[in-house]
């Protein structure tokens, strides 16, 4: 390439990170169309609802690299549950500066934080105190954002954009019941919000079967007026693989890692509803407020599902 046309390349990259990321040759293969619709956004609050290897970690590995390349200077942070997931992350970070031969210079570099010759850094660490203290970050991820205690969202991630004129908060999730910072987000229309899951869901006559879920098209309309974008995952269009995670998993736990629902816990013997309107709902009857009874029996707190 001439001198002119290195600089238009760069400038294209710096500007489209989905170019950026089909640049570098990564390991696993092309985007999908919600990956580069993700990889699009580049500012403000994102929220993604994805199913179990669906290509969440993609994400995560090239917006930081990206951020660290095209804004000298930058800082960007991953946040994980573990300190063993956070080390994943790591890796895949440090996958996608090794595929680009023209990656700035590292100038230290260990299991949790990567500094460049440009200035910028990515930092990578477990969803606990110990993320305290970083300022005016340019990106934030929050990996497997179900499972991070709220105190982290907070008391440790907010007060880092107090100096931040323009950023990106990025969580990444399968659902973990209907509570914590990443459901609330999800169901708030302010934050820019994804559903990625399986294209199957579990037959309404037997718990143990998949059927096809409802077209594409029409389960991308109706969460589009919820204000999601929502995409059926191609990673899991297998349908005799995804048969048998529901066989070993069973129904409330497949329609939450794979279908994005968020279910009650296994163990819970009424539902959120249901303790809801216990303690907070009232009923008139011959004008006297009464107790909305419980359901009586654990096959109608389950909707019928033993």
């Amino acid at each position: 390439m001439t001198a002119h046309e290195l600089a238009s390349d760069f400038l294209a990259k710096r500007l489209d990170p989905v170019r950026y990321a089909e640049s570098i040759d990564l390991p696993f293969g092309n985007l999908y169309q919600w990956q580069k619709d993700v990889l699009s956004i580049t500012s403000g609050d994102v929220c993604i609802n994805g199913a179990r290897q669906a290509g969440k970690s993609t994400i995560v590995s090239v917006v930081p690299c990206h951020k660290a390349k095209y804004m000298p200077g930058s800082l960007s942070i991953v946040i994980a549950p573990t300190l063993t997931q956070a080390g994943e992350d790591m890796e895949k970070i440090r996958g996608c500066i090794n595929r680009d031969p023209l990656f700035p210079k590292m100038t230290r570099g260990n299991d949790s934080e990567l500094r460049f010759e440009n200035g910028s850094r990515i930092v990578v660490a477990p969803a606990t105190d110990a993320a305290r203290g970083k300022s005016a970050p340019a990106v934030v991820i929050a990996d497997e954002a179900s499972r991070i205690e709220d105190f982290v969202f907070t008391e440790v991630v907010l007060p880092m954009f107090t100096k931040s004129k323009r950023y990106l908060f990025l969580r990444i999730s399968t659902p973990n019941g209907k509570k914590g910072f990443f459901y609330d987000d999800f169901n708030d229309p302010k934050v820019k919000r994804f559903e990625v899951r399986s294209p199957f869901e579990v037959s309404p006559v037997n718990n143990w079967t998949l059927i096809p879920a409802k077209p594409e098209e029409e389960y991308r309309r109706e969460m589009a007026e919820k204000g999601i974008k929502a995409y059926y995952s191609p990673q899991h269009s297998d349908y005799d693989k995804q048969q048998a995670f529901l066989a070993r998993m069973g129904k409330m736990r497949y329609e939450q890692e794979f279908c994005c629902q968020f279910v009650e816990p296994e163990d819970q013997v009424f539902s959120y509803a249901d303790i809801d309107a216990m303690f907070s709902t009232r009923a008139r009857a011959d004008q006297e407020e009464v107790l909305i009874a419980p359901p009586e029996t654990f096959s109608d707190a389950y909707g019928g599902i033993a």
